[in-house]
């Protein structure tokens, strides 16, 4: 029976804090998120994800905040945005990449391509709620290879109990070390928990 009640209370503070954020979501409900599409399904992906703003890099590092590394010529091999993108973020080891995304009613995945020849690549998220509580949160780390290839689906579960009480913003952080990798085409699950 306390499992039940506390259960309930956290409907409820999820239910009011969804409620109390109506414009903070307006964003999704109006699709400013942008259009979501499946362009990871020839890795076996059907998410719908959109693509992050300047996810390409074709606009320099506009919308990131980078430290460590710098654009370079060259694209993911599979060219998932655009037949006609041709740069890429370098970042080296230590160096880091940030951007802020928007996200839907529940929490974000993201998936980007990336090569670095055993360079160790760690995501992390930073929200803050409407409570001003800032939380950073584990999204992943994985080895990328010598070849662009997309990374895996990064997430964090506990961002599941965070946004519900209305993020005002959610940044991605990007961190390399043991080598250089190269980043490209960024893409947002905003709702992986339709999944």
């Amino acid at each position: 029976m306390r499992r039940f009640l506390w259960l309930s209370v956290v409907a409820a503070v999820a239910l009011s804090g969804v409620l109390a954020t109506g414009t903070a979501r307006a964003d999704l409900i109006n699709g400013t998120c942008g259009s979501t599409a499946p362009v990871f399904s020839p890795w076996g992906d059907q998410s719908g994800y959109y693509f992050a703003g300047n996810g390409g890099f074709e606009s320099g590092t506009s919308g990131w905040s980078v430290n460590g590394g710098s654009v370079v010529s060259g694209n993911e091999s599979a060219y998932v945005h655009s037949n006609g993108d041709s740069h890429a973020l370098a970042l080296g080891g230590g160096g880091s990449a940030s951007v802020k995304v928007c996200y839907g009613l529940y929490y974000p995945a993201l998936r980007f391509f990336v090569k670095g020849d055993g360079a160790t690549v760690h995501v992390s998220v930073t929200t803050q709620n409407l409570l001003g509580i800032v939380s950073t949160l584990d999204g992943g780390t994985f080895q990328a290879g010598s070849d662009w290839a997309p990374s895996p689906k990064l997430s964090s579960l506990m961002s599941a109990l965070i946004a519900p009480l209305g993020s005002k913003a959610m940044t991605l952080h990007i961190d390399v070390s043991g080598g250089t990798a190269e980043i490209d085409d960024l893409y947002v699950d905003p709702l992986v928990m339709r999944s």
